[in-house]
């Protein structure tokens, strides 16, 4: 694993000899992206390899368990900033073998509290979303689809586009998941 300094060295010979300038917002000839991609950011999901797409072809958000909720604000800030002319699709992936199948928001809680007794009311107002079960990882999915969907400030483009998968760290496949709302 690499220290620091190492990572800074690296991105100085980065940015001396495969750098490539890319445009202000302003000088874009293009349209941003029209896909919303949220991920876990569990290093053993690279949305970009397993789509086979580049970082500037899709909007790729990624948090802990891949939540909707979590990064929602995100969603909305890429449709005000866009004006509502970019997002088209937004695909949620969770994984098999995620963390949050490992979990559940009590124990997380319980041991945020026990780190910090005093502060025990605002962990308890904390969210985390964990699935609390490998059985629940589908079912996880379409609790973030519903979110999505049930909310007034997401255009109905959005909501008929919203797919969600399961992503396979053994066989490298994205299972889709059914979600009738």
């Amino acid at each position: 694993m690499a220290s620091w300094d190492e990572l800074l060295e690296r991105n100085r010979k980065y940015s001396e000899t495969k750098h490539e300038p890319e445009s202000y917002i302003s000088e874009l000839a293009q349209p941003p992206p029209s896909i919303f991609i949220l991920s876990c950011i569990d290093f053993r999901v690279p949305v970009e390899q397993l789509l086979d797409i580049k970082t500037k072809d899709a909007f790729i958000i990624r948090n802990a368990g891949a939540r909707v909720k979590s990064s929602f604000t995100d969603l909305l800030f890429i449709e005000n900033f866009t004006q509502e002319q970019a997002v088209k699709n937004v695909i949620v992936i969770h994984h098999t073998d995620c963390g949050f199948t490992h979990n559940t928001d009590e124990n997380v809680k319980n041991g945020l509290k026990e780190k910090a007794p005093h502060l025990a009311k605002e962990i308890d107002q904390l969210y985390f979303g964990t699935y609390g079960g490998s059985d629940l990882l589908e079912e996880s999915v379409r609790e973030d689809l519903k979110f999505l969907k049930a909310s007034p400030l997401i255009r109905q483009e959005i909501k008929d586009n919203a797919k969600g998968y399961v992503y396979d760290i053994k066989s490298g496949k994205l299972n889709p998941v059914a979600y009738e709302g």
